[in-house]
């Protein structure tokens, strides 16, 4: 009798165990990117005779994207994106390690190092039960809207943010939310001059909304503040040493407290054609808690642009833009010492125009893109995209003209760190031509083959450079090419 009783209630905890592990359990579903590259470079510092040898260089890289979602069911998931790479091949077995490593400079998905496996995306995703309101909560990826060029030229970039999703109506929705940029005071840091003490953190606050109430027109405008402190990428070291924020008048422990606002606008009642538009403005200015310069400091500017796209034509899609984004006056130190460049936080991951000098394209890497130092400028172009002569073949073409918009004095009395590099800071003196031929094969339908061909025919001024570099005078511009092989694997 005492064997029949403890074989039921055996029995009975079996199946105890059996409906929690049913109750819990989760779908799974994988999906991801894994790319190989070999990259063929030439001449990409553009000079003659440079003392840095950028001719004719091949590397071979590959990065490996996969998500997880753990649905829960249809208003519950988790979500979690590993990435390895970008690393070169030769540099050991990809330098592949467990973790994400500490870094006080960066932010977001490129601030681990290169082989790691890191943590691209971990986040929960739930409906609020009974309604429609949506939570993203956890290290996300945040972009603010954007109707051209493919991200947001101000925020676009992995972050820890809650955020949340409401529909008002059927054609209006509100998205907002928190997220933290930086944190210099980390337990787990392991670059030298993590913090024990305060002003360590740079926080952002973002609303935007989606309205598209009449057929054939949408606008999300948005804003976003920014509050970051005199430590925030270490003792001593503020917002103002940070890419985006940094200005001629600016000393290294300052914080800085900026906003946004924009509005990304799409119209297609006017079919085949497509008209997109973004204008994006900022302005920061320097918190000098702890500070020794107490002078007037900041950067304030905007970035506009404009794209038609045809639609009408089964073969390709022609598309006209154009962009503007305010420069340098060329008397910041001078006079306000402010600057005149829209400030904008971390390296925005996708905005681009072609797919070569700011990025663009599918290539892992193979750009001079760095929003800090190229913003000030202004560009016309001609894209003729997703180009169907042949069955699984495609071809898109760009050809576009940059002209600089920052005052060719501002380089007599650059202050280092400022951002203008050579061959990425264009002045009123410089300009460039681009043209990019990139080629796909769609082998499989989740299997991709590419070649990516770019160059760029540069003129830039001697006799401005030489205020930087006096051996600028002699370097020349001299154009650069890229040639780049692609294997994508998507699925």
């Amino acid at each position: 009798m005492n064997k029949k009783f403890a074989l039921l209630l055996v029995l009975m905890a079996a199946l105890v165990v059996g409906s929690v592990t049913s109750a819990s359990a989760a779908e799974i579903k994988a999906t991801g990117q894994w790319q190989i590259e070999a990259d063929l470079n030439s001449n990409w510092d553009f000079q003659e005779k440079g003392a840095v040898s950028e001719d004719k260089t091949l590397n071979i890289s590959q990065r490996m994207r996969t998500q997880f979602q753990f649905i829960a069911n249809e208003n519950l998931k988790g979500v979690l994106e590993t990435q390895i790479g970008i690393a070169n091949w030769g540099s050991g077995a990809l330098g592949i390690g467990a973790g994400r490593s500490g870094n006080l400079t960066g932010a977001g998905s490129l601030a681990a190092g290169n082989g790691n496996i890191m943590l691209r995306k971990g986040y929960v995703d739930f409906k609020w039960p009974g309604t429609k309101v949506n939570f993203l909560v956890g290290f996300q990826g945040l972009s603010l809207p954007s109707a051209v060029g493919g991200g947001s030229p101000v925020l676009d970039d992995q972050i820890a943010a809650a955020a949340a999703v409401v529909p008002i109506t059927e054609g209006l929705s509100l998205v907002g939310g928190f997220g933290r940029l930086f944190d210099s005071n980390a337990s787990y840091a392991t670059t030298a001059g993590s913090l024990t003490g305060s002003h360590s953190a740079g926080d952002v606050a973002f609303l935007y909304a989606n309205i598209d109430m009449i057929k054939g027109f949408s606008i999300q405008p948005w804003l976003a503040y920014a509050n970051l402190g005199s430590n925030v990428a270490g003792s001593g070291a503020g917002a103002t040493t940070l890419a985006g924020f940094n200005a001629p008048n600016a000393s290294a422990n300052e914080g800085v407290r900026a906003y946004w606002g924009g509005a990304a606008f799409t119209m297609t009642a006017f079919d085949p054609f497509k008209v997109m538009a973004d204008f994006n403005y900022g302005k920061a200015t320097w918190n000098n808690q702890g500070a020794t310069n107490k002078a007037e400091g900041g950067r304030s500017g905007f970035l506009f642009d404009l794209a038609v796209d045809y639609t009408g034509l089964s073969m390709m899609t022609p598309s006209v833009f154009f962009a503007y984004s305010s420069g340098e006056n060329g008397n910041s130190t001078e006079g306000s010492g402010k600057s005149e460049r829209m400030p904008v936080v971390g390296t925005p991951q996708n905005y681009a125009l072609g797919s070569f000098w700011l990025q663009g394209g599918d290539t892992l890497g193979a750009s001079f893109y760095s929003t800090d130092t190229t913003i000030g400028y202004w560009a016309l172009g001609l894209s003729l995209k997703d180009i169907k002569l042949i069955d699984k073949l495609s071809h898109t073409v760009h050809l576009i003209y940059f002209k600089g918009t920052n005052d060719a004095d501002f380089l007599k009395e650059l202050v280092p760190g400022t951002g203008a590099t050579y061959g990425q800071f264009l002045t009123t003196k410089d300009s460039l031509w681009e043209v990019d031929v990139n080629t796909k094969y769609q082998v499989y339908d989740e299997l991709s083959l590419g070649l990516e061909l770019g160059a760029i025919m540069p003129s830039f001024d001697k006799d401005t450079w030489r205020a930087v570099n006096a051996d600028y005078a002699n370097y020349g511009s001299k154009n650069a090419y890229k040639a780049s092989l692609l294997l994508n694997y998507s699925f």
